[in-house]
């Protein structure tokens, strides 16, 4: 070790006068990769350890009632959600509290979406579980990293193959530009969080989280990235750290008459 570790701090000695003559360039550059990809890492951490997830096993008659419910217009035929934190059948509490807190979204079929990037450059498949409803759809798309991420392209062609094999009901079309159209219109609710006020992050963990969401304003938006720019697609603000905090300890003030 000692015979290679001399040898490799002569070529480093060697090197080290590039550095004042251009290379502390790729030093920048590099530093500046490594910090956005640890913000990044670290930043999913402290989400996952915050956000509160709910399961949709126990909100499917709720869903079912509200589908049903005449006394709600009709929101979209279909609703949906795109999530990258999903896990099973556990959703995040902000997208089952805009579906029936926020405004209550009547729709015939509600959809989660999840989009998981292969490591082949092509590839084009997909999971379902309808939760043995024929209301609830949700889906994995497994695609390769040269593939277009085009969601709505691709939930046509699984739409119409669910109906095809009898896992949903039809969704004709009283009036459309297209003789005997079958498939309905969608609605796409995209999720923006923002760092709320809350007390319970650490200086360092509202650090990161700033910095991460500072990260994405300069990258490509969501509906730009999965092709929605055409259509219909709602963005809806919610709080980042959404997990149960603590009341506040106010008191009425005492006033006398």
């Amino acid at each position: 070790m000692s015979v290679f570790g001399l040898i490799e701090f002569l070529f480093f000695l060697a090197s080290a006068v590039k550095f004042i003559h251009g290379g502390y360039i790729v030093i920048v550059l590099g530093a500046i990769l490594i910090f956005v990809m640890f913000v990044w890492v670290a930043g999913s951490k402290i989400v996952a350890k915050y956000v509160k997830r709910l399961d949709l096993k126990d909100y499917i008659d709720q869903l079912k009632n509200l589908k049903d419910d005449s006394t709600y217009d009709l929101y979209q035929t279909n609703v949906v959600y795109l999530t990258d934190r999903r896990k099973g059948s556990q959703l995040d509490m902000s997208i089952l509290y805009s579906i029936l807190d926020k405004r209550p979204k009547r729709a015939q079929v509600y959809w989660f979406v999840t989009v998981v990037v292969t490591d082949q450059p092509y590839k084009q498949e997909y999971d379902v579980d309808m939760m043995g409803t024929d209301f609830i759809v949700m889906v994995t798309l497994y695609l390769g990293f040269r593939e277009k991420q085009t969601v709505p392209r691709y939930l046509r062609t699984i739409v119409r193959d669910l109906m095809d094999s009898g896992k949903l009901p039809q969704q004709h079309q009283r009036y459309s530009i297209s003789k005997g159209r079958d498939v309905g219109d969608f609605g796409f609710i995209l999720i923006e969080e923002h760092l709320n006020s809350s007390t319970v992050l650490t200086a360092f963990e509202r650090f990161i989280l700033l910095t991460k969401l500072s990260i994405k304003k300069v990258t490509t938006s969501p509906a730009r990235w999965f092709g929605l720019q055409f259509s219909e697609a709602t963005i809806e603000k919610v709080p980042l750290v959404v997990k149960d905090m603590k009341s506040l300890n106010i008191k009425p003030r005492n006033i006398t008459q």
